[in-house]
Order: structure tokens, then sequence, then C-alpha cells
């Protein structure tokens, strides 16, 4: 039973060493996966800071040109206002010629000369 037991313990022993083996190849190749992922990942990220980066510089430039177009808006209607022409509403002929009807006194004759003239 010596022999016996001492190849038993050596094949276990050998079983073991294969399995770990296995186990080690398969961590290295994991941790290798990962590696990659994570290079992936950190490439991206850093595209996306640059991104990011030119987006709030986009940004700032547009929000100046803006504020310089409302600058301008601005001077350009104070000129506008500036350059209105101030105007009085005249009465239109018609009422003025109105107020010129001048009847003599109440008979017909002068009334209807007075709408005849209003409406010449």
């Amino acid at each position: 039973m010596d022999f016996l037991t001492s190849k038993f313990t050596s094949f276990l022993g050998f079983g073991l060493a294969a399995f770990i083996g296995i186990i080690c190849l398969n961590l290295f190749l994991e941790n290798s996966k990962l590696e990659s992922v994570n290079s992936l990942l950190s490439s991206e990220l850093k595209a996306c800071n640059e991104r990011q980066e030119q987006l709030t510089k986009d940004y700032a430039t547009s929000s100046n040109n803006l504020n310089a177009c409302n600058a301008h808006i601005a001077l350009q209607n104070e000129a506008i206002q500036a350059a209105q022409i101030k105007t009085k509403a005249k009465e239109p002929p018609a009422v003025a010629k109105v107020k010129k009807i001048y009847i003599e006194n109440k008979s017909c004759e002068a009334e209807l000369k007075a709408y005849k003239e209003l409406f010449k």
C-alpha cells in the first residue's frame, strides 16, 4: 500500500498543480481582457473630456457673440428711437369742411343749402 499511497499522492499533487495552473492561466487571460477594456475606456474618457472642453469653449464664444449682438441691437434701437419723427395728427379735410358750414337761419332753404354745401 505504500506504493499506491505514494502514487495517489503524487497523482493528486499533479492534478492539484494542473488545476492551479489552469486557474492562473484563466486569471491571466481575464486580467489581460480587463486591461484592454480599461485602456479602451480610458481613451474614450479622454476623448469625452476633450469634447467637453471644446463645447465649453464654443459655449463661451457663443455667449460672448450673443452679448455683442444684443449690445448692437440696443444701439440700433436707440438710434431708431432718436430718428423717429414726431407728428401731430391732422384732421381730415372733410371734418374741417364741416366746421366751415354755416346755416344762416332755421329755414328749410337755408338748411338745404348748408347740406348741399356739406356733400359737395
